[in-house]
């Protein structure tokens, strides 16, 4: 084949020598500028076409790479062109030379020109893409404006540079062996950055194919900006990764026939559920669910989808073990560019555990920590349930449950045994109603029934006493038997309330009612009670009132002496003096004084005052008056009752053996231990002890003995009948065994001549009572000890 004949029409004239410059082979675009034919070209020597402007001699191997000479056209006449010898760097047999003409401005016609005689010229320049064609030697010997754009180059530039030029350095050997490859192969292709002349740089996906023009071996290539694709598939790439890495579960379905498939999980969704994507790829995820459970969640997600919609959820599943988890689902649907929904990506969230504490919390907040029991919250949130029903039809009862001696229990046994007591209590009292009813704890040992939809007071009343006899029964803990015994007070409703309040306060009165009659029984409401317990409550607030306003006054019992019938000492008796009511005695309001607390600072300004009448007598020289005062249990626990008793003590001046306190017989026995280390502290300071109402509780003779006292008092109750051969009994035994423990007795309550001869008979010590004076005001006292008032002997 002749040379040239073949080769399509190129822009650039370039030509072909060996290392000695015979001209090889050339293209059309030579032809077309130096003026010359096929036949005049054959045989020609390079130096026969080209020459340099220095008129030296011109040798492929020793030519400059780049340089300007002088293109001997036909005709004669010469032309200015930049000469690009390149040494074919792609052959596999290296020898040959490209020799690339590009005519000088205004010395012949320009690329664009050239381009016009190139059959396919307006579709190459008008690509969306590079279009190239590189020779052996790596030159540039045709290309698009879409090239020069890309690399910010001029087309003057890019004959004379190879394209290995036009990538980083890392890039380079790969991007020649692609294009050695199209030479030997037919074809490649290869993705790599070109990189501009000021850095810019762009990706493209290059796909090079081999030809020849004329004699010409080339590779002509295109190449697509791919950098829009680059950045979808990092963001891709990173997306995957995020999914891949995430800690939350992540599961895709695929749309499909108006089903969603599963398509992907990562691997928190296999550790999650157990299941791996190999076993459950193309499944509906509708697998994991638990029938019947969550219906409404089901139908929620069943919807968004059908609607192609986002959806949140919370409902179980199960893991591949069949364990049951909570799942926090997310789902939401994939749009392609069509705007059509394609996929559905779910995020799980296995919630087992916060859903767990969280029911946690809201049974702490709603039950007894101690018995499990509800608490006040969930009861009245009941409560108010229960009364709007029995509006319509329903009615209910509200049953307050007291213990009668849990404080016996705690005092006596200690608070671990109280706590055993308090839950056999609440087993007994779940035990003893039906499912759907309500046993709550108020706190301490108050307990609550809510009974609802009960048939009437006969039924209630029944089940009631079985559980007041269920709760009088003893309770073994740690091998010992304790009784705890209750109270009920009980209020119907709608009948005797129709709020919550108004039926809390029915059964709070109904149980005071029951309080009243001696404990451990039931007790309904009546209208009666109301005016009880307001009487009750108006009683408390004088009270308060009373300490602070000085309505209290004390009264003085004198004490005698049944030998000289001196007075030489005396009791001090609290009265109040109601602005309303007048003079009200300490047994109405000393009980409500213990239940409420009061009964500390009511102490504590009786000690006072009683201390103000000793200074008073002690300052006209009587010393050796004594003065008891009767100490309420709640003053005898206070930790820092005996410092604040000799506090006061100095402040008056008052020596501690003319003050006496009195505490009752049972109230040591509630717990002897601990009432033998406060009477020790007390005796210690110097005060007088005395065991008031001696003989009615269950003394031990053997904590008699350890007790710390100076005095017993024979209670009233065995002067009554003195004539009775069983008082006289008792009283003698008294009277003896006080003075066989070297103690003062005192017998109180002496109202009769009979009782008295009695009493020096047997020796008693003192006496005090009616027969001799009730209680006077301080001022008749002094007169009484001054004047030397004495009883007749």
């Amino acid at each position: 084949m002749e040379a040239g004949m073949n080769l399509a029409p190129l822009p650039l004239a370039v030509f072909v020598v060996d290392a000695d410059g015979a001209v090889l082979s050339w293209n059309r675009a030579f032809e077309n500028l130096a003026g010359y034919g096929p036949d005049d070209m054959r045989g020609r020597k390079l130096d026969a076409v080209l020459a340099l402007d220095d008129g030296a001699p011109l040798a492929p191997a020793l030519a400059e790479v780049d340089m300007t000479g002088q293109l001997l056209c036909a005709g004669g006449h010469r032309m200015s062109v930049r000469l690009t010898f390149a040494p074919h760097s792609f052959d596999t047999a290296p020898g040959n030379y490209s020799v690339i003409l590009l005519p000088l401005p205004g010395q012949g016609p320009p690329r664009y020109a050239l381009l016009q005689d190139f059959p396919v010229a307006e579709l190459i320049e008008t690509l969306p893409c590079l279009f190239y064609v590189v020779d052996r030697s790596g030159h540039l010997l045709l290309w698009n404006r879409q090239v020069e754009n890309v690399l910010e180059r001029t087309g003057e530039e890019l004959p004379t540079m190879n394209v290995s030029e036009f990538f980083d350095d890392v890039e380079r050997q790969p991007v020649i062996d692609k294009i050695l490859a199209a030479f030997e192969h037919g074809s490649s292709s290869h993705e790599a950055d070109l990189v501009g002349r000021h850095g810019k740089r762009t990706s493209f996906l290059f796909n090079c194919a081999r030809t020849t023009l004329g004699n010409l071996p080339v590779v002509f290539g295109t190449g697509l900006d791919i950098s829009e694709r680059k950045k979808t598939e990092q963001g891709l790439r990173v997306s995957e990764r995020a999914m891949y890495s995430s800690v939350n579960a992540i599961l895709i379905t695929c749309c499909s026939h108006g089903e969603n498939l599963i398509e992907y999980v990562n691997p928190a969704f296999e550790q999650m559920t157990g299941y791996s994507l190999a076993e459950i790829k193309g499944r509906d995820p509708r697998f994991m669910r638990i029938e019947g459970c969550d219906m409404h969640e089901h139908q929620r997600i069943r919807m968004a989808l059908r609607a192609k919609q986002s959806v949140h959820a919370v409902l179980r599943n199960t893991r591949r073990n069949g364990e049951v988890f909570w799942n926090d689902l997310r789902i939401d649907p994939v749009v392609n560019i069509d705007g059509k929904v394609t996929h559905f990506v779910a995020v799980l969230n296995d919630v087992t555990q916060a859903r767990q504490y969280e029911r946690r919390l809201h049974h702490l907040a709603h039950h007894d920590a101690l018995t499990g029991l509800a608490n006040r919250t969930l009861l009245q949130e009941r409560l108010k349930i229960a009364v709007e029903s029995a509006q319509q039809g329903m009615p209910g009862a509200l049953a307050f449950v007291d213990l009668d001696n849990f404080k016996h229990i705690n005092d006596t046994f200690g608070h671990d045994v109280g706590d055993c007591v308090l839950r056999e209590i609440a087993n007994r009292l779940h035990a003893g109603v039906r499912e759907h009813d309500t046993v709550a704890r108020m706190g301490g040992d108050e307990f609550v029934l809510l009974i609802t939809e009960q048939a009437g007071e006969t039924v209630v009343a029944e089940l009631l006493e079985r559980l007041r006899r269920n709760l009088d029964r003893p309770i073994v803990v740690r091998g010992k038997e304790v009784i705890a015994g209750a109270s009920f007070g009980v209020a119907l409703f709608p009948r005797d309330g129709d709020t919550v309040d108004r039926v809390m306060r029915a059964a709070d009165s109904a149980m005071y009612h029951a309080k009243t009659l001696g404990k451990n029984n039931v007790q309904f409401y009546s209208i009666g009670l109301n005016e009880v317990v307001r009487q009750h409550l108006l009683l408390e607030a004088g009270l308060r009132n009373a300490i602070r306003n000085g309505e209290l006054a004390l009264g003085y019992q004198p004490k005698v002496d049944l030998r000289t019938g001196h007075v030489v000492g005396a009791e001090a008796l609290v009265r109040w003096n109601h602005p309303d009511e007048g003079l009200i005695g300490p047994d109405r309001f000393i009980p409500i004084a213990e239940e409420t607390g009061l009964i500390v600072p009511l102490g504590d300004w009786v000690i006072m005052q009683a201390c103000t009448t000793l200074q008073v007598l002690a300052a006209l020289g009587i010393a050796d008056f004594v003065i008891s005062v009767n100490l309420s249990p709640r003053q005898l626990r206070q930790r820092q009752f005996v410092e604040h008793l000799a506090a006061t003590l100095q402040h008056f001046h008052i020596h501690p053996s003319t003050l006496e306190l009195e505490v009752t017989e049972s109230q040591l026995m509630d717990n002897p231990a601990d009432a033998l280390e406060a009477l020790a502290q007390l005796k210690h300071l110097g005060v007088r002890l005395s065991i008031d109402d001696f003989g009615t509780g269950y003394s031990s003779l053997s904590y008699l003995q350890k007790f710390p006292v100076d005095v017993i008092k024979i209670d009233r109750s065995f002067l009554g009948d003195i004539a009775g051969e069983g008082n006289a009994v008792i009283t003698r035994a008294i009277i003896a065994l006080g003075h066989n423990l070297k103690l003062e007795v005192i017998a109180e309550g002496v109202e009769t001549r009979e009782q008295l001869s009695f009493l020096r008979d047997h020796d008693c010590d003192q006496m005090q009572g009616y027969y001799f004076s009730p209680a006077v005001p301080r001022d008749i006292l002094r007169n009484m000890v001054c004047s030397g008032l004495r009883m007749a002997v």
